[in-house]
């Protein structure tokens, strides 16, 4: 079972954490540049005073002179080989603080008991009567009073800072997500009887409202879908009903009139109503098909070869005349079933629409292109129907008829058997006086 998380739990934690890391890293740097710089200070004030110091015993001063200072925060010793020849009061009568070399200055904790550190510098001066060693120091109380000082308050700011983060991202994101919990909560709430409603649409061009909007478009969509599969379930059951209530009615009649039915006639209907039902679950299947994403095995095919194929394969079924004399060479690249399929719905659409004539042209227009016209001398389409007819279920008045037979499928197949080849299919006035269906498909030799 999947944990329930929030987004905004975690990104508050999250960046409350990396907050609190980066006070923290900076705080330590702070803390480091703070007490370097001020020992550095120490340092500087340290070796001026030896500077001092060691420019009055070179010109003559006496030791003794130098060296009385009465200062609990520094102190200097002056030595001469091994021996203190003066000091300052506070270490008056104590050896030598350092046995290091003239230049070196360093920490030193002159007083264990109170933990005392002073920093000391070590210089040697010549004078008239010989080298001396001049030492330096100073306490480094108030650096570490004010080291101390820093760290308790990065201790307790910190922290505060830290939380305070968390609780304005906490907040912030909060604000920021609010219309994504109504986006949630509408979606939650929308079923199969509520594809109309919608998201509440953002007023901000943002990541907010550009979900907003991608959520309403998916919603358009899935609404569209739904209203398109239940027409297509409505018409294909309307469809269905016709065959099957014709047969039924044909067998109930023949057997209350037993002794007079002429049973040929009566397996012959039957048979009729069952290929023309049989070619409608067989468009279904392929509509059903399509819809899920099913494609073809895509070669090289010979259009031409194929439209002449199936006009005469077709025209020996019907009185109407086809000319197949312009049919020139033509080669696509697709499935050979399915363009099979449109142009045999096409040549059949021609022969049951017109009235003796139809013809079947199939040329390159040196553009890249395969074109396929398909002509006949029928009624022709109306120009307020030139669109339709490619919907599925969609028929005219004409071919309503039970004669014609048609379901308003072949047409809709044909269309979408063109867009899945990256092509097209149109109607418009024919030179023959009807309709001219144009298929028009991407040249292989040229693609």
């Amino acid at each position: 079972m999947r944990r329930r998380s929030s987004v905004r739990a975690r990104t508050t934690i999250a960046a409350t954490l990396i907050f609190g890391v980066a006070l923290t890293t900076g705080g330590v740097g702070l803390v480091t540049v703070l007490r370097s710089t001020m020992t550095d200070n120490v340092d500087i004030a340290l070796r001026l005073r030896a500077s001092d110091i060691g420019a009055l015993l070179e010109a003559g001063a006496q030791p003794k002179t130098v060296a009385i200072v009465n200062e609990e925060d520094s102190f200097i010793q002056i030595v001469n080989g091994e021996r203190v020849v003066a000091s300052s009061v506070n270490v008056e009568g104590q050896g030598a603080v350092s046995g290091v070399p003239p230049g070196t200055v360093y920490t030193a904790n002159l007083n264990p008991v109170d933990d005392s550190a002073f920093r000391v510098f070590v210089s040697s001066v010549l004078t008239s009567t010989g080298p001396l060693t001049v030492i330096v120091g100073n306490t480094l109380a108030p650096v570490n009073n004010t080291v101390r000082v820093t760290l308790i308050t990065l201790a307790i700011g910190l922290p505060l800072l830290s939380l305070f983060a968390g609780a304005m991202t906490w907040i912030v994101v909060g604000r920021a997500l609010r219309p994504v919990e109504g986006i949630r909560a509408e979606v939650a709430e929308i079923g199969a009887t509520d594809l109309h409603r919608r998201v509440p649409p953002s007023t901000t061009d943002d990541e907010i409202g550009r979900l907003a909007d991608t959520m309403n478009h998916m919603l358009d969509r899935i609404e569209s879908g739904s209203i398109r599969q239940r027409r297509f379930v409505s018409n294909a059951s309307h469809e269905l009903r016709t065959p099957i209530a014709t047969i039924r009615h044909q067998l109930e009649v023949a057997l209350q009139h037993q002794g007079t039915t002429d049973w040929p006639s009566v397996a012959g209907d039957v048979l009729d109503e069952d290929v023309r039902m049989q070619r409608l679950v067989d468009d279904l299947l392929w509509l059903a098909r399509n819809d899920e994403g099913d494609r073809g095995r895509t070669r090289l095919i010979d259009l031409d070869e194929v439209a002449r194929n199936q006009a005469r394969r077709q025209a020996p079924r019907s009185s109407v005349s086809t000319d197949l004399s312009e049919i020139g060479a033509g080669q696509v690249r697709g499935d050979e079933d399915e363009l099979t399929r449109v142009v045999q719905n096409l040549v059949d659409n021609a022969l049951r629409h017109a009235e003796s004539k139809i013809a079947v042209i199939v040329r390159s227009d040196g553009s890249g292109h395969v074109v396929v016209h398909i002509d006949d001398d029928g009624p022709g389409v109306p120009e307020k129907l030139r669109e339709e007819i490619f919907e599925r279920f969609t028929r005219g008045d004409e071919a309503r008829t039970r004669d014609d037979g048609g379901a308003g499928l072949g047409l809709a197949i044909a269309g979408e058997i063109a867009a899945r080849h990256r092509g097209m299919l149109t109607v418009a006035r024919s030179p023959l006086g009807g309709a001219r269906f144009t298929l028009t498909l991407p040249d292989a030799r040229k693609d």
